[in-house]
């Protein structure tokens, strides 16, 4: 082999191992701070992470300033890295920005002709929320509820849109995770159902109005379980 082309190989190989790396820890990170692995509050050290992970302090490092960044972490001079706690606050601004996300959403998807593709799929996982729902499979609903959200905001077709609701999904689960096995609203499967239809008859004002009426009550409903399950903060900061 040429030993330009053998060099070139070579930087190229090791470009990709060490960026593979870092994504992997991070979303290692990721899926454990979502399924609510370490307490609110819990602080995160590099060298335990490392150890346990097998892996160099670096891509640890790297992928704690990645979950910063995108909110599933807080860093704070002289306390470290650590998850944050959950405050009404939180849980209000958190669906403030969904429902902007999504609202832009659907007026697109409401107004793309080919949206028959898309709406079809929202009907099956409202019909697999329903049965989840009848067999009392909460968390089976929340995860088909994340879903369908994310349908909607994935068949925009904005990049930036679909960007910026990763991040407040990922909020979401963690929420989730951490009132996880406490009933859900059961009007809730309707809610999605009538959003579906909405869409599908191209009428995103009452589709929007109808996810505003459902973000409400999901508000106020996962302020009420968190504080039932005590991981919401009495004073509404999430420090």
């Amino acid at each position: 082999m040429d030993p330009a082309l053998r060099d070139m190989n070579k930087r190229t190989i090791v470009r990709i191992k060490r960026s593979t790396l870092s994504s992997v820890v991070t979303d290692r990170l990721r899926e454990l701070i979502i399924s609510g692995a370490y307490e609110p509050g819990s602080q995160l050290s590099e060298v335990e992470l490392a150890e346990s992970f097998g892996v160099s302090r670096g891509p640890i490092r790297e992928g704690l300033q990645r979950l910063v960044q995108d909110g599933l972490l807080r860093s704070e001079p002289h306390r470290g890295v650590y998850v944050p706690r959950i405050g009404p606050d939180d849980i209000a601004d958190i669906y403030l920005a969904r429902e902007a996300i999504e609202g832009a959403a659907i007026r697109l998807v409401s107004a793309a002709p080919d949206r028959g593709a898309m709406v079809s799929t929202l009907r099956d996982l409202v019909g697999q929320m329903r049965t989840a729902a009848n067999a009392d499979r909460w968390n089976r609903v929340a995860e088909l509820d994340m879903r369908f959200h994310s349908e909607v905001v994935r068949a925009s077709g904005s990049a930036r849109l679909q960007r910026m609701y990763s991040t407040l999904i990922d909020e979401t689960r963690v929420l989730l995770s951490m009132t996880a096995n406490v009933s859900g609203r059961e009007d809730l499967v309707d809610e999605h159902g009538q959003i579906a239809e909405l869409i599908a008859s191209g009428n995103p004002t009452g589709a929007m109005d109808t996810l505003a009426r459902s973000f409400h009550d999901s508000r106020r409903t996962l302020t009420d379980r968190a504080a039932r399950v005590g991981v919401l903060t009495a004073d509404g900061s999430s420090a």
